[in-house]
C-alpha cells in the first residue's frame, strides 16, 4: 500500500472546512473513518493541526496578514501557511525547517511552483521571529470574533479570560459510566488494564476523564455500554433531579440520546421514557445508542418539539435541552465562532421560547419541567427563564440548593441556585458551558 500523505489529507480537509463549509468534527471523523489504517501517531498529527487551524484561524490569518503586507492569495495557499503556522507556533513534534519543507512541498503537489518561493520566504521569516509574536487585541489573542468577546464576558464574569483560555486548551474525552451495568471502579480498572488512563470528575463520580487511547470507538467500555461518551456539564441534569415517583418521561430533542441514558440510569427501570427528536434520522441513532446501552424503557420517536402530542400528556418529568449558539461548547466545536451572528442567535431565542411553551403543557401537576442549553448567552438562558416564568405561572423556579449536595453549592454561584437555575462556566468548571433550569408545576 502506498503510503499516506499526511499532510495532503490535511489540506484536503481544510478545504472542505473553509471552502466548502464543512463542520470540521464531522471533517474530522470522516476521514479517520475512511484512513482508519493510518497510525495512532499519524491520526493524533491529523486531529490536532485540523483542529488546531480552525481554532486559532483569526489568529493565523492575522500573522498572515502581517507577513504578507495584506496582499490576497489563493485559498489553497491560505490554508497551508496556516497549517504551517500553527505547527510552528504550538506544537514541537516537527522542527520548523521540515515544517517549512513540507508546506513547499505541498505547493508544488497543487501545481503552484510559481508560489513556493513565496511560501518558503513568509513561513521562514514567520519561524525566526515565533519567539517575539505577540498580540495586543484579546479577539486576535484568543481567535474570537469582537461580538462574541462581549457576550462571554457578560455571562463568565471575573472567568472571562479563563474560559477563553480553556475554549483553546486541549482536553480529554469524558465518559459517564452506565451505573445500571457497571460500578466506577471496575470501569476504571478495566480502563487501566488497556492501558487508557482515567480521572473521576470533580463535579461528577460517574463522569471519566480519559486519556491515552487510539479509537475511542474500540474502547472496550464503550462499546459493551458500560460508559457513554458526555461532557460533565450535561451530566449535572441527574443531579438535579428528584428520581422517586417518576414514572413517565419525555426528553425532546434527545439525540443522540445522552441525557435520556442519564435518567434512565437514575429512575425505576419501570418509567417509560420517550426519547423524541425530530428526524428519522436522528430518532434511529437514539434507538441504536439505547441499544447499545441496554436499556428497554427508552422509547424513541419522531416528534416535533414544538407541536402539541397527547401522548406526552401527564408527564412526571419533561427535559428540553433545545438547540441553541452553542458557545458553551465551542473548545469542542471551534467552527460555532464563526457561524453565529447577531440575527442567528435571536431566532435560537424564539425557538427555545417556543418549545417551552410547547412542552410546558406536558408536565403533570406536582411534575417538573428542566430546560437546558449548551451556551453562555443570557438571551437564551436567563432572559428566556424570566419570560417563562412571566408567562406560566402555575410553574415555580425549583431552589436548587436543595436539590446538590453540599461541597457541590460551593461550586456555583448560590444566588443563581436559589433562583432555579445552574450555569456552568468553563473557566471556572473546567467543562464545556452549560445552562439548567428547573420548574415545577404547582396549579395552586
Amino acid at each position: 500500500m502506498e503510503k499516506t500523505n499526511i499532510r495532503t489529507l490535511i489540506l484536503e480537509a481544510l478545504m472542505l472546512i473553509d471552502v466548502e463549509g464543512e463542520y470540521s468534527h464531522k471533517v474530522i471523523d470522516m476521514a479517520l473513518e475512511k484512513y482508519s489504517y493510518l497510525s495512532k501517531a499519524d491520526r493524533g498529527f491529523f486531529s490536532k493541526v485540523v483542529h488546531g487551524v480552525v481554532e486559532y484561524r483569526l489568529q493565523l490569518d492575522f500573522i498572515i496578514k502581517k507577513y504578507n503586507g495584506g496582499k490576497r492569495i489563493k485559498p489553497v495557499i491560505r490554508e497551508i501557511l496556516r497549517m504551517a503556522i500553527y505547527q510552528i507556533l504550538y506544537m514541537d513534534r516537527v522542527p520548523d525547517r521540515a515544517i517549512i519543507n513540507e508546506a513547499v512541498n505541498l505547493v508544488k503537489l497543487r501545481r503552484l511552483t510559481a508560489l513556493t518561493g513565496f511560501v518558503n520566504g513568509i513561513l521562514r521569516k514567520i519561524s525566526s521571529e515565533k519567539e517575539t509574536v505577540s498580540f495586543d487585541n484579546i479577539g486576535i489573542r484568543y481567535s474570537m470574533p469582537e461580538f462574541l468577546l462581549d457576550i462571554i464576558k457578560e455571562n463568565t464574569g471575573k472567568y472571562f479570560d479563563k474560559t477563553l483560555e480553556y475554549f483553546l486548551e486541549g482536553r480529554p474525552v469524558s465518559i459517564r459510566v452506565n451505573t445500571s451495568k457497571s460500578k466506577v471502579t471496575d470501569v476504571v480498572k478495566e480502563l487501566e488494564e488497556s492501558n487508557i488512563r482515567a480521572e473521576r470528575s470533580s463535579l461528577n463520580d460517574a463522569v471519566l476523564y480519559i486519556r491515552g487511547f487510539d479509537k475511542v470507538d474500540d474502547i472496550s467500555v464503550i462499546k459493551s455500554g458500560k460508559c457513554y461518551i458526555t461532557d460533565v456539564s450535561s451530566s449535572m441534569i441527574a443531579e438535579l433531579i428528584i428520581p422517586d415517583n417518576i414514572k413517565k418521561v419525555l426528553d425532546v430533542c434527545a439525540a443522540p440520546g445522552g441525557k435520556s441514558f442519564l435518567l434512565a440510569d437514575k429512575i425505576d427501570n419501570e418509567a417509560l421514557i420517550y426519547s423524541c427528536d425530530i428526524s428519522e434520522n436522528k430518532v434511529n441513532l437514539i434507538t441504536e445508542n439505547a441499544k447499545v446501552q441496554g436499556f428497554k424503557n427508552i422509547i424513541p420517536l419522531v416528534a416535533d418539539a414544538r407541536v402539541f402530542n397527547e401522548r406526552f400528556a401527564e408527564s412526571d418529568l419533561v427535559v428540553a435541552d433545545l438547540p441553541c449558539s452553542g458557545i458553551g461548547i465551542i473548545g469542542k466545536k471551534p467552527d460555532i465562532k464563526y457561524r453565529l451572528n447577531a440575527e442567528n442567535m435571536i431566532s435560537l431565542a424564539i425557538l427555545q421560547k417556543e418549545i417551552l411553551d410547547n412542552v410546558s403543557q406536558y408536565v403533570k401537576i406536582g411534575g417538573e419541567l428542566i430546560f437546558s442549553t449548551c451556551t453562555l448567552n443570557k438571551a437564551e438562558n436567563e432572559e428566556n427563564v424570566s419570560l417563562f416564568l412571566k408567562n406560566h405561572s402555575n410553574f415555580k423556579a425549583v431552589d436548587l440548593t436543595k436539590r446538590l449536595k453540599s461541597i457541590l453549592i460551593e461550586k456555583f454561584d448560590k444566588d443563581e441556585l436559589e433562583k432555579g437555575y445552574l450555569k456552568l462556566i468553563p473557566g471556572r468548571d473546567g467543562c464545556d458551558g452549560f445552562f439548567i433550569a428547573v420548574f415545577r408545576r404547582d396549579d395552586d
